[in-house]
């Protein structure tokens, strides 16, 4: 699902297209100077709106957020000669934070921003409010390889309740590109040719930048971003101003991005504020790698959960003196022993052995009769051989568990539904030690239909519906798909779907080989 965006300062657009290339939404954005406005509507399709119109009285037009996105370069500079401007954006940060709680913060700010006190505040108010942040000063030519020193500084704040750390992304070495990969390589309009040449310090011959220092244009390698004195290049020998489509090649921004130049001053500076899109779309790929991260966590989490309450109904069923411990998940006592039951389910088979052997560790600290390690996956003989030549420790693994389950299929379907395999080619075994005796139970179950036609009439009831539904499809579907992910609701209440599941891997069935190939896609989506 893409992540969803509000830009605060939203100005060209830069910011804009940088998270949109992450596979982002900006759902909206707002910009004070409407010149800006006009050409961040030319030049990207999502909706803008001036900075005013965003208050407390309309807060509830503001869509539901994961990020909340904000330039304090330009107009929304919080600086003491602008006190208007700084409870403006101020206000709309907090007032954004406190109704929509958006995940992740991204500012774009000045260095010198970190030193003034009214930001200080915001950032001690966005702290109170549940938020980490870190911040990194990235250089321009070093994170893209263009040929411009500029430095800009980017801000990201993750809410506690993720249970994550933002990294900024590692900027490896880039390609560098050339003077002549940033020329345009047409005749440029007059404007461009008028330059005062006794103020130029000319040293060589070759094509290159002149940067404004000390009273003088010097030669360099690189071009700046000094708003007092426009960056001259010189082109086969011609000196003249760097024009402003130059100047957005050293923002990232494509050539099909149409420039508004009728105010060429007003232009110029717009560019040399804006973020560099590059620079921003990978900050947003980080920020969105770190949502994913934190929705697979949560996954896993329920997995692991539904895991343990599936093998504790199941040792219910069979022992009924059961507790829980601190140091392991389960203890039981079976003819006198005492049996301590540690549970683990893996996302793969990644490590697994290393995995397998520090759970064993870990165990061996207990005191029992019997430490057996119970394993949501395949584990080899070999393995399992191993651990309890060097332990003492027995493992039942996915293949001992189908053969415990078999006799309760409500058990059974359901942890069939958590795997994220086929089961087909599995074999079942008969776990070592075998504790319990196998035996129908003989109680009846109620129906599917007796259990949907109790449900009472009206909303109230449609949560214990929705449940029934999902055991239904999980003993349908469960051999067929898995990651059963429920949807959380958002801010207003309102559901985007009620289920979401995976096809499980190596499944080969007609049905579910259709929706692969043809729709390719490994999700199906349940409304």
């Amino acid at each position: 699902m893409e992540n969803k965006v509000i830009i605060l300062g939203a100005g060209i657009g830069a910011m804009t297209m940088g998270f949109e290339n992450a596979g982002c939404s900006v759902v909206a954005a707002y910009e004070r100077d409407r010149r800006a406005i006009e050409l961040y509507k030319k030049n990207i399709s999502g909706e803008i709106n001036e900075l005013d119109q965003l208050g407390t009285s309309n807060l509830e037009d503001v869509p539901d957020i994961d990020i909340l996105a904000c330039d304090f370069y330009r107009d929304l500079s919080i600086v003491d000669r602008n006190p208007k401007n700084t409870t403006d954006i101020n206000n709309a940060i907090q007032f954004i934070l406190d109704y929509r709680k958006p995940k992740i913060i991204c500012f774009f700010i000045p260095r010198a921003c970190l030193k003034w006190e009214k930001f200080v505040q915001l950032l001690g108010n966005i702290n109170n409010r549940g938020y980490d942040y870190k911040y990194k000063q990235i250089y321009t030519e070093q994170a893209t390889g263009l040929p411009i020193t500029e430095k800009r500084v980017y801000l990201v704040a993750i809410h506690r309740s993720l249970g994550d750390v933002f990294e900024f992304p590692c900027f490896d070495e880039k390609k560098m590109f050339s003077l002549e990969e940033i020329l345009e390589n047409k005749p440029v309009e007059e404007f461009y040719r008028k330059v005062n040449c006794n103020c130029v310090n000319e040293i060589s011959t070759k094509d290159t930048f002149f940067c404004w220092k000390q009273n003088k244009y010097i030669e360099s390698d690189l071009a700046d971003t000094n708003l007092i004195k426009i960056p001259l290049v010189r082109n086969e020998k011609v000196i003249r101003k760097i024009t402003h489509r130059e100047l957005a090649r050293l923002k990232n921004l494509p050539d099909d991005y149409q420039l508004d130049t009728r105010n060429k001053a007003w232009m110029y500076r717009q560019l040399m504020y804006a973020p560099n899109t590059k620079i921003m779309e990978q900050i947003a790929s980080e920020i969105g790698n770190t949502l994913k991260r934190n929705i697979l966590q949560k996954s896993n989490m329920m997995r692991e959960q539904t895991f343990a309450e599936l093998f504790r109904r199941y040792l219910i069923a069979k022992c009924k003196n059961i507790v829980e411990e601190k140091l392991c998940d389960f203890k039981c006592n079976v003819d006198g022993k005492d049996i301590c039951f540690e549970l683990k389910i893996y996302n793969s088979d990644y490590a697994i052995e290393k995995n397998i052997k520090r759970a064993c560790e870990r165990l061996l600290r207990l005191k029992g009769d019997n430490l057996i390690l119970v394993i949501g996956n395949v584990v080899s003989k070999e393995i399992k051989a191993n651990c309890f030549e060097v332990y003492g420790i027995h493992i039942w693994d996915v293949k001992n568990l189908l053969w415990l389950f078999e006799e309760f299929s409500d058990i059974k379907n359901e942890f069939i539904s958590l795997l994220t395999y086929s089961i087909d080619d599995l074999q079942l075994e008969i776990p070592e030690p075998q504790l319990f005796e196998e035996k129908q139970i003989e109680k009846r179950e109620r129906t599917w239909e007796e259990r949907l036609k109790n449900i009472q009439p009206g909303k109230e009831f449609f949560k214990e519906y929705e449940k029934i539904c999902t055991e239904i499809l999980k003993n349908i579907l469960g051999e067929y798909l898995g990651l059963w992910a429920v949807q959380e609701h958002s801010n207003e209440e309102l559901y985007c779907f009620d289920l979401c599941c995976k096809i499980k891997n190596g499944v080969d069935q007609d049905f579910f080989n259709t929706i692969q190939n043809y729709f390719n896609t490994k999700y199906i989506v349940f409304s």
